[in-house]
């Protein structure tokens, strides 16, 4: 076991480098599942990862459009789009969100469309995660203040558990 970590950890580190992940988002129930695609991308997990990070933007999408009362449909591109055009979200996030969805059906479900070529697959699962995070600098945007104090852009997006507080989830990625 030691050997093949040892042997792996370079590809590791130099895919790890490859993403832009936002460090803080908010301790939701998907929060989890979101920091998964990207280390899912970083140890080789490629299907995993895209697949993921499409379940993600359909969890994202409920989650705003719930908390805007934008209607919500069963198709997650309509409602990424109803999200664009109530202000939700921007023209930028909402490209993001369709280049994330797409294939999305070959890739739940294994169609035989599905990319099978190692390049092409670790191409497309670090689009994806990129995009995601892309999205999540919008909708969870932050700034820290000196000395240490959160400014959420979004606070109605964050969880309070106190006057003052929120519940983030940090990343941790390797």
């Amino acid at each position: 076991m030691r050997a093949a970590f040892e042997a792996r950890l370079p590809l590791r580190i130099e895919r790890a480098g490859r993403i832009r992940p936002q460090h803080l988002i908010p301790e939701h129930w998907f929060a989890a599942a979101a920091s998964e695609c990207a280390s899912m991308f970083i140890d080789g997990h490629f299907y995993g990862s895209i697949s993921v990070a499409q379940a993600y933007i359909e969890a994202l999408s409920r989650f705003l459009a719930e908390h805007h009362k934008v209607r919500v449909g069963k198709d997650v591109g309509q409602r990424c789009r109803r999200l664009s055009d109530a202000g939700v979200i921007s023209e930028s996030a909402l490209n993001a969100a369709f280049s994330v969805l797409e294939q999305r059906n070959d890739f739940h479900h294994l169609n035989k469309d599905v990319p099978i070529e190692h390049e092409d697959l670790q191409q497309r699962a670090e689009g994806c995660i990129n995009q995601l995070h892309a999205i999540e600098s919008e909708v969870f945007a932050y700034s820290l203040d000196p000395p240490g104090a959160i400014v959420l852009k979004n606070p109605e997006y964050w969880p309070d558990s106190s006057p003052g507080m929120t519940q983030v989830h940090l990343r941790n990625l390797l």
